[in-house]
């Protein structure tokens, strides 16, 4: 029970880093800026915009929603871990 706990606190500090990485790659300091502009007939020259990196920002969104979906699914083990002691205890009292 207890290694269920300490996995899934293992788990939620993994998550939390690959959010915290995942934030920081899209907020890069020292990169361009970019201005999305809302008129489709006004292109300017986009590709005169040079970045340190190049960033997919839908799979870093990916990314992020995966991390998510895991930090709450570690969270929910860590409760019913917590719940499932609780309840042992109570038994045992």
């Amino acid at each position: 029970m207890i290694n269920a706990m300490l996995n899934a606190l293992s788990g939620m500090v993994s998550s939390a880093q690959k959010l915290q990485n995942s934030a920081s790659n899209l907020v890069a300091p020292g990169r361009d800026k970019v201005t999305v502009v809302d008129n489709p007939g006004f292109r300017s020259n986009l590709n005169s915009t040079k970045a340190s990196k190049k960033i997919d920002i839908s799979k870093k969104m990916i990314n992020q929603v995966t991390a998510q979906a895991e930090l709450k699914a570690n969270a929910k083990v860590v409760l019913t871990a917590d719940e499932t002691i609780g309840t042992i205890l109570d038994i045992k009292s």
